[in-house]
């Protein structure tokens, strides 16, 4: 089958779900391309070992780079670029990643003829009502980013995908009662392909050198307001009243950087806390394998209480011990596999608690870290999540098992040719 994959970012930063996606598919003998924005200027046509990269036009000024490469389902660069693609591949299907780019892969399915499978890592409205209740936003964002418009979006083009793809249970909920049928929904879980690499020791990371011989707390993530790090800066205040040396290691980087430097600042926790920034997932289990914690101090907002973060999996499958917020999700795999500590949302000083109670007791972390790794040996692991993920897509039938000698799909409107770059 080929498939043509829509995502919405700059590939390959923050894909770390479309790469388990494509690989998994390539590795079931799909041929796989990818079509991603190009904010950075890089090459229109890559190749990676398992597909084909394209990219979108790169225009010279940087305003209107940002402006025609917005992931906008009326944007018609994207329109154009998709179909484009599509077409030239001759593709059987498309997944499109997120609500964005969701109506245009539809419209460009109605037009091909091919069904439209929906990857849906974020609950979208709800992620942008996180945005809004925890992060600063603009006048333009009332255009662009209005929860409002994409539960009215989002509602209109539900019904119409083949399957969709969701990230937790909870998630499944919630288009249950958006009034999804059941049998589109597929559970596909933000789990780590490789298990053995998170729990192989490496040498520590040059940036945390300086850190050395103190105890370690890591959070790894994007940086905004509902990943709760400034309340986590403002838990190591208390922590270091119970444990003088501990450290605060956070890895990633996002709009809420200045706030959580800000909240370090004002409590002089520069020896307590450090902002290391983003670094590519390659590089991520040299720091799992130099910690101590994994903590998720996420805010309790509608968005996290129906998703899970990949990275409590990462923490887990790399044997460290969680610190998590008390969300539903979080609560279910942690009670499930005692892989770590809950605390109530907005209570700091049960952050800094369970990070105390942690700290001065390695034996328990012990435990808990190897309860979380067992848990992702067995079953929340990516071969549980690819299986049902390739099942889905297997159940799909050939648009060109009629049409197997080479000319397009009648009504289809595919060109006999279309160049796309080298």
């Amino acid at each position: 089958m080929r498939i043509l994959y829509v995502y919405d970012g700059d590939w390959p930063r923050g894909a770390t779900r479309v790469a388990k996606q494509t690989r998994s598919f390539a590795s079931a003998g799909h041929t796989v391309w990818l079509i991603s924005r190009n904010s950075l200027g890089q090459p229109r046509r890559q190749h990676e070992e398992w597909m084909t990269v394209l990219r979108l036009p790169h225009f010279g000024p940087r305003w209107l780079n940002r402006a025609l490469n917005f992931p906008f389902f009326l944007n018609p660069v994207w329109i154009w670029a998709i179909w484009r693609a599509a077409a030239a591949l001759r593709a059987d299907c498309i997944v499109a990643a997120d609500l964005p780019l969701a109506p245009t892969a539809l419209w460009v399915g109605r037009w091909l003829r091919i069904p439209i499978h929906y990857d849906m890592a974020e609950a979208y409205p709800e992620f942008l009502r996180s945005l809004w209740a925890c992060d600063e936003m603009g006048w333009g964002d009332h255009l662009v980013r209005n929860p409002r418009a994409a539960d009215w979006l989002e509602r209109r083009v539900l019904p119409r995908f083949r399957t969709i793809f969701v990230v937790s249970t909870e998630f499944a909920a919630r288009c249950l009662r958006l009034g999804v049928q059941a049998d589109r929904l597929v559970v596909v879980g933000n789990t780590p392909e490789d298990v053995e690499a998170l729990g192989v020791r490496q040498r520590m990371p040059s940036d945390l050198e300086r850190w050395a011989g103190r105890p370690r707390v890591l959070f790894v993530g994007t940086l905004i307001g509902d990943r709760g790090v400034t309340a986590a800066v403002q838990a190591m205040e208390l922590v270091i009243r119970a444990v003088p040396t501990a450290a605060l290691i956070v890895v990633g980087d996002g709009p809420d950087r200045s706030h959580i430097q800000a909240a370090m600042d004002r409590a002089g926790l520069q020896q307590h806390v450090a902002l290391l920034g983003w670094r590519d997932s390659a590089d991520l289990p040299a720091y799992y394998q130099h910690a101590d914690i994994g903590l998720l101090p996420f805010r309790d907002t509608p968005h996290i209480r129906v998703t899970l973060a990949n990275k409590l999996f990462d923490y887990m499958a790399a044997g460290l011990p969680v610190v998590a917020v008390d969300v539903p999700p979080m609560r279910r795999v942690l009670g499930e596999t005692g892989a770590g500590l809950l605390y109530p949302p907005g209570d700091t000083a049960a952050l800094a608690g369970a990070i105390v109670e942690l700290l001065r007791d390695p034996e328990r972390r012990a435990v808990l870290g190897e309860r979380g790794r067992q848990a992702v040996m067995t079953k929340y692991c990516w071969r549980e999540d690819e299986r049902r993920l390739l099942a889905a897509m297997n159940q799909e039938p050939s648009r060109h098992l009629a049409n197997s000698r080479g000319g397009p799909a009648r009504g289809s409107m595919v060109p006999p040719a279309v160049r796309l770059p080298r």
